[in-house]
């Protein structure tokens, strides 16, 4: 089933992978394919019979029988853009709920006391106060009605008890619950002990396995990475010319460590020579832009240098991209694919809240390149590989001179370091800022003031005002017929651009 039919058409390979909870297979990505392919004419109107539709077919790339790849006819021919005879799509789903169950009750008591228990000043970031508040408020009202349930029973006491009676229910909040029945209180009980079970355990406790590297979840962290891994591993094998990684929710974690993994992997694929001009070229010029985003101040400049870093983040990719395929089984596969990681519904932007100890912990891992930046983490030159920039021509500004690449053992020929990927993979994170916690997207969070300015955040409460219910599962919900596509909707299309209107 692996086995694939040669097209004449160029193919794009679209990953989507999915967020917490008790998904279903294939849930996700029919959805995801109806909104951003079938539902959009724009994307596929070619005069072609049915040029909207879908065919299911089955692929064991994805690592599970339970799964099938969605494949499409042609996209519209874009004559100015990347595809003027149009592109097929193939949108697979990297399925990992069945790899991160088995988390208990006390796993999220656990991570849930975590979040808590910390210095409110220091270890909760602005944006997420009023949710911690929240989740403290829950705690405590679950706690009350528990204690109250086991309390025993208030009875009529005589004159003056305050002299003797020292019970709880002689004092708020359990005075106020005093008149409401043991039985009612212990069925409110159950009713939240059954939830537990049933949700919070079924879909938080996939963020417990995935987030915390317990001895508990190594297993499970490991064989979600390699599923991932595999898949990207064989789809760069294959017949595709693009790949575009979209997560969602906790997914989007799980799409930013395969992207670092995965580079890490391919040394071969960012490692560029003096004795191809153009693509040294193009190096030396991201090194500068990179260079120029981290040290102006200005919010227009910083604009102007972002759409230039974006350019060449494109331009540098598709050189990669079509490098020639290695003749030979055996030999290095120089070609890296990859060209965009879309985020929608993130937490990533809550790093210094879910994943690190505090705002130091974040900063001291982007400086070990444990986190990846965009753009990359340049690190000051060492005297010899100073003068080895120079005599090749890498740019060498300031007193303190910073670069993310550095020289082989080759002459003249560089390597991209381990936490790059973002010189070459545009980041698109798309957010819903959060009111009163329930409006809006409280998971979601700005990417870039944690990961880097070269991450472009998609507001959308700046581009359609704040919503009015909660939107977290709603990134590709579609418009009711008859209205105009909604913003989350053309955002994330224009992410994608499956037609290749830009020069990808």
């Amino acid at each position: 089933m692996g086995v694939t039919v040669p097209s004449g058409f160029p193919k794009q390979a679209i990953v989507v992978i999915h967020g917490m909870g008790e998904q279903k297979p294939m849930d996700t990505i029919k959805s995801f394919a109806h909104a951003v392919w079938t539902a959009d004419r724009d994307v596929h109107e070619n005069g072609l019979r049915d040029s909207g539709e879908i065919w299911s077919k089955p692929d064991d790339r994805t690592g599970s029988l339970e799964l099938r790849r969605l494949t499409t006819r042609e996209s519209t021919p874009t004559e100015e853009g990347t595809y003027p005879d149009g592109a097929r799509q193939d949108f697979y789903e990297l399925y990992w709920a069945d790899l991160s169950g088995g988390s208990t009750l006390g796993d999220v008591q656990n991570w849930v006391r975590m979040l808590l228990l910390r210095d409110p000043f220091t270890h909760v970031p602005r944006r997420m106060m009023t949710a911690w508040l929240a989740l403290w408020i829950v705690v405590l009202v679950i706690l009350l009605l528990v204690s109250a349930t086991v309390l025993p029973a208030p009875v009529p006491l005589p004159p003056a008890p305050e002299l003797y009676d020292f019970s709880l229910w002689n004092y708020p909040p359990y005075r106020w619950l005093a008149p409401v029945p043991g039985w009612i209180l212990a069925g409110i009980v159950a009713v939240l002990g059954y939830f537990a079970h049933t949700w919070v355990v079924a879909s938080f406790g996939r963020v417990v396995r995935y987030t915390r590297a317990l001895p508990d979840n190594i297993a499970a962290r490991k064989a979600i990475r390699e599923r991932g891994l595999k898949l990207l591993d064989d789809l760069h094998r294959t017949e595709y010319d693009r790949i575009i990684i979209v997560g969602h929710s906790l997914g989007s974690l799980l799409a930013y460590d395969l992207v670092s993994y995965y580079w890490a992997t391919r040394a071969a694929s960012h490692t560029v020579t003096k004795a191809d001009p153009d693509e040294f070229t193009l190096l030396c010029t991201l090194e500068k832009l990179a260079g120029s985003l981290a040290t102006e101040k200005e919010a227009a400049g910083r604009a102007t240098l972002l759409d230039q870093y974006r350019q060449a983040q494109r331009a540098f990719c598709r050189r990669l991209r079509t490098r020639p395929k290695p003749a030979k089984q055996e030999e290095p596969d120089r070609r890296w694919l990859i060209t965009d990681l879309i985020t929608v519904g993130s937490p990533l932007g809550h790093t210094d809240f879910l994943l690190a100890n505090s705002p130091q912990d974040r900063v001291e891992r982007i400086a070990a390149r444990e986190l990846a930046t965009c753009p990359p983490i340049r690190e000051e030159l060492d005297p010899d590989v100073r003068k080895a920039a120079g005599a090749d021509g890498l740019p060498l500004a300031g007193d303190k001179p910073a670069l993310f690449s550095f020289p082989t053992k080759t002459d003249g020929e560089w390597q991209l370091h381990h936490a790059a990927q973002f010189a070459v993979v545009r980041w698109t994170n798309i957010h819903d800022p959060a009111r009163l916690v329930a409006l809006g997207d409280i998971i979601s969070a700005p990417a870039a003031p944690i990961f880097g300015d070269g991450v472009v955040d998609i507001d959308l409460r700046k581009l359609r005002g704040q919503s009015l219910r909660f939107t977290h599962t709603r990134y590709w919900a579609e418009a009711k017929p008859g209205r105009n596509t909604p913003p989350h909707l053309a955002e994330l299309r224009t992410a994608l651009d499956l037609a290749g209107k830009a020069k990808l």
